[in-house]
């Protein structure tokens, strides 16, 4: 560390989202690394659990965060959670992804890779069944996927996802509905 640098604890300080969007904006460093420190993981792993691959999974969750601070003067807190404004820009860093992979080549998702990705971070619990579940997700519309992911493995409220995504409530209950049907449908369950 150089003269007159200064640590960045550790510790949460922005208590507040609304107080953390404020710090944000200003380039304040304590608050980037709070949203660092609370949301890479779940950004990685969104990223992972879209895309089947571990290189670009890190590329995204590194990609989210500089896009976060380009944007940040941008963004316009509206009592909702930054965390939904960052998951918009994952959101789209991994449409992306995903359409310059489509228009390059075609690759599968490695399940195996993923599930030890994802165990060694215990994010997921790693069985057959949950194979089976991710590999019916994996087989869903993007639009039933993401909300999927959002709500039940992320764990997010209908209003977070809603955020998220640009949608209402009422969408997202119906997506999250239809979507548990096709994923039904698919497990033979």
């Amino acid at each position: 560390m150089t003269m007159g640098a200064q640590a960045i604890p550790s510790t949460h300080v922005f208590k507040r989202d609304e107080d953390l969007a404020v710090a944000l904006a200003a380039l304040d460093p304590r608050a980037w690394r709070q949203l660092f420190d609370e949301q890479y993981q779940r950004v990685y792993n969104y990223a992972l659990v879209r895309t089947g691959n571990l290189a670009d999974a890190d590329d995204i969750a590194a990609n989210v965060f500089v896009e976060a601070v380009k944007g940040i003067r941008g963004f316009n807190y509206r009592g909702k959670p930054v965390a939904a404004w960052l998951f918009r820009i994952a959101h789209n860093e991994t449409v992306d992804l995903l359409k310059r992979r489509s228009r390059t080549q075609t690759e599968s998702i490695d399940v195996a890779e993923a599930s030890r990705q994802l165990a060694a971070t215990d994010a997921f619990v790693v069985a057959d069944e949950w194979r089976e579940v991710r590999e019916g997700i994996g087989a869903l519309k993007p639009e039933h996927r993401d909300v999927l992911m959002l709500r039940l493995v992320e764990g997010r409220s209908v209003a977070e996802v809603a955020a998220m995504l640009g949608k209402s409530e009422g969408a997202v209950k119906v997506t999250q509905m239809r979507a548990l049907q096709s994923l039904r449908g698919k497990l033979g369950r």
